[in-house]
């Protein structure tokens, strides 16, 4: 089972929707990287070699935006910063409740809290 960015590709399920649950990467950007590694529509995990999946993951890691655990860490850390300086979205980050102003009468009643360490 081949490795990209991190995140692993399973053999039987199609490739260009194998890459794109790399975190950060799309439908659209997967097609396209996997149309530059030169692998088909139909193409599965188990038809990746280790120069072709290396070259992916090559190109994955040559977009200008980051991805996978990064954008994980980057976006943990604007959370952070937000609940560091006690703003209203910071604070409705750490109640677990929606932060963009979605009704709260209904719905909104199983979003774990965030995870604060004022460390």
């Amino acid at each position: 089972m081949p490795y990209i960015v991190g995140t692993s590709i399973p053999e039987d399920k199609v490739l260009v929707q194998s890459v794109g649950h790399i975190y950060g990467l799309g439908l659209t950007q997967s097609i396209s990287l996997c149309k530059k590694a030169g692998f088909g529509s139909d193409s599965r995990g188990r038809h990746i070699s280790f120069s072709k999946g290396k070259l992916l993951g090559n190109l994955a890691e040559a977009t200008p935006l980051p991805l996978g655990a990064d954008l994980r860490r980057f976006t943990h850390d604007k959370i952070k910063r937000l609940c560091s300086l006690s703003t209203y979205r910071g604070s409705r980050h750490r109640k677990g409740l929606p932060v963009r102003g979605q009704r709260t009468h209904t719905n909104a009643k199983k979003r774990p809290p965030f995870k604060f360490n004022a460390n």
